[in-house]
């Protein structure tokens, strides 16, 4: 159950991340905001576990960090897929 939720935050913070990316200038380079923020969730994830094993009582787990990762990675793909879907839907196409 801790893996999905880490998989599922991740996804959201990932898909945040698109979001918040395509109200930038870069949002004309979809390849480079798509790598930014699958990137800059991930490193979150892992900065996130590396904090947690300073902190008394808690561990790293390298797990937590694989989940963070593919959760960061499908939180994009799923994020950029419904939106293709509503821009075809709006376009008519």
């Amino acid at each position: 159950m801790d893996k999905l939720l880490h998989f599922a935050c991740y996804a959201l913070l990932a898909a945040l991340f698109l979001r918040a990316f395509n109200t930038t200038p870069l949002k004309h380079n979809l390849k480079l905001v798509l790598i930014l923020s699958v990137l800059l969730s991930a490193l979150y994830g892992i900065s996130d576990e590396i904090h947690q094993s300073f902190v008394p009582y808690r561990s790293a787990d390298y797990m937590d960090v694989l989940a963070n990762i593919l959760g960061s990675i499908a939180g994009v793909y799923l994020y950029q897929t419904i939106a293709k879907k509503d821009y075809k839907r709006e376009k008519g196409v």
